[in-house]
């Protein structure tokens, strides 16, 4: 009996993505490695900056699209490195809220700082072509995620034109 293994067009592009998705991100974790950052670090702290201000566990999580237990251990393991600081709020039964701490701050400068990687991977792309694969990716993420049915809409962590400005968002941030 012979098996059909064509692929189809879909699993053929999901392929491509994978694939090079995880090359940029061997590339950008090589490039972090002077920060001590790792990338999942990064984005969990400009998470954290986006929010503007302490966010729970579960909101972080549904903005880093991870799971609660995953985006909670991560966080603990960043308290322990200083980069974060998480509070119980002021009830028992109040959830743990979750701030960015000057070392995480100045930590992520940095890790922005030396984004020279992934823009050099981009820049093969015009600004056309940039444009049409970003409407085309956020397209495909919203249509996966309708699948899945678990959010509505996901916020984009790196939204263009994003930067981190000179304040810092934490518990009592003036």
């Amino acid at each position: 009996m012979e098996a059909d293994l064509t692929i189809s067009e879909g699993n053929q592009l999901f392929g491509l993505v994978g694939t090079t998705l995880n090359a940029m991100l061997k590339a950008r974790k090589k490039e972090l490695e002077p920060t001590g950052l790792s990338i999942t670090q990064t984005w969990a702290l400009w998470s954290l900056v986006i929010m503007d201000g302490p966010t729970t566990v579960a909101e972080m999580s549904q903005v880093m699209d991870r799971d609660h237990q995953s985006t909670s251990q991560l966080l603990k393991r960043m308290e322990k490195d200083g980069l974060v600081e998480r509070r119980r709020g002021p009830h028992k039964a109040s959830p743990i809220a979750v701030a960015i701490t000057d070392k995480g701050f100045q930590s992520l400068q940095s890790a922005l700082e030396m984004s020279r990687i992934i823009d050099g991977i981009v820049s093969c792309l015009s600004e056309g072509e940039r444009d049409d694969l970003r409407r085309y990716l956020e397209r495909l993420r919203e249509k996966a995620i309708a699948e899945t049915a678990l959010h509505s809409h996901l916020p984009t962590p790196f939204g263009v034109g994003s930067s981190v400005g000179g304040s810092k968002a934490g518990f009592g941030a003036e």
